[in-house]
């Protein structure tokens, strides 16, 4: 029997999540004996016709829910898995939930992915994500001085149409500020006045939150792009650079991010993180999260300012807020399930 691993990637119209590969990564180190093919979860699991495969079905289903259910060739262990609005009703048709049965319990990534499955009859369980394992085989007993920004939730289009008051306000924070601005763009592969604009609101709203030179002389890291596929056109090449950031996160001093396959494994890691929360995010981001918040330190971006309800003052490195250990009884059982699963 092989080992498979499921990837995605080709990403969303060419735009790859690097979360994706991260995830895999976190299956991936369970099989001692390596990974002898990838499948992609969009487009290859109901095709697949070679040798039996054993796989970790962890993931986000699904844009393409006409390619569902998986091949009988593939041997799943269904852990954190999440079901998005996005490929539903579809997704969980009558011939779905007969192959869901078949493999019951389901270990889904959020709590609202249970509610659907036990709504049809399926007997499901939250298991929380699997990032948060990392740590089994990444964490570091090196600990750096670097802070990591990562995609934390900002405005980045319609302050000039909706906000004029902000944008000109922005503008004034850049001449003002623009050696600092300039700096963070220049880290953020951006260019263009447009960058240099929402990268001044940017520092101008979570400075008021964090230290001002934290975020001015943090590394600033894009999971989400099109030159992902351009810069890593392989699968191996893309799940070569998930573990380099991963690896740089464990040895990180912070993070700051909304990405949630950023946080998780920093908790996993043991790296000091917030997540920052969008309060009127839409449903199809939202569901993602059941279970899943309370797990983290959180902040709330309200589409133009920051909360801070986590420290009376500024955050900064000196005094920034040690992760919850909630995680690990999550983390325990599915360390537990994964090692079961790829030895036998």
């Amino acid at each position: 029997m092989k080992n498979g691993l499921m990837v995605v990637s080709t990403g969303v119209q060419g735009k790859v999540n690097i979360g994706d590969y991260v995830q895999a990564l976190a299956a991936k180190q369970f099989f001692d004996e390596g990974i002898d093919l990838f499948l992609e979860r969009e487009t290859e699991l109901k095709e697949y016709k070679g040798e039996e495969v054993k796989m970790i079905m962890n993931g986000w289903y699904m844009n393409h829910p006409e390619n569902w259910p998986p091949s009988e060739q593939i041997i799943p262990l269904f852990v954190a898995l999440h079901i998005n609005v996005c490929g539903l009703p579809q997704f969980l048709c009558e011939e779905s939930i007969e192959y869901f049965k078949k493999h019951e319990p389901i270990g889904c990534r959020d709590t609202n992915s249970v509610d659907l499955l036990r709504k049809k009859g399926v007997e499901a369980y939250f298991s929380g994500c699997l990032t948060l394992t990392l740590g089994e085989k990444y964490k570091s007993s090196e600990r750096g001085d670097d802070v990591y920004v990562v995609e934390p939730f900002c405005e980045t289009s319609g302050l000039l149409a909706h906000h004029k008051i902000e944008a000109f306000k922005s503008f004034i924070y850049l001449f003002l500020h623009y050696p600092s601005v300039k700096k963070i763009t220049i880290k953020k592969k951006e260019n263009g006045l447009k960058a240099l604009f929402y990268n001044a609101f940017f520092l101008m709203k979570y400075s008021k939150i964090f230290d001002f030179d934290m975020l001015v002389d943090a590394n600033y890291v894009n999971q989400y792009n099109f030159e992902i596929q351009r810069d890593y056109p392989s699968n191996e090449e893309k799940l070569h650079y998930a573990e380099s950031l991963v690896k740089k996160y464990a040895k990180a001093k912070c993070v700051i991010t909304s990405r949630i396959h950023c946080g998780l494994p920093c908790l996993g890691l043991g790296t000091p993180v917030i997540f920052v929360e969008r309060t009127n995010d839409d449903e199809c981001s939202k569901s993602r999260f059941g279970g899943l918040l309370g797990l983290f330190n959180v902040l709330t971006w309200d589409g133009l300012n920051i909360h801070n309800s986590l420290t009376s003052g500024k955050i900064s490195k000196s005094n920034f807020p040690k992760n919850k250990n909630d995680w690990w009884k999550i983390a325990e059982p599915l360390i537990k399930k994964c090692k079961e699963f790829t030895k036998h």
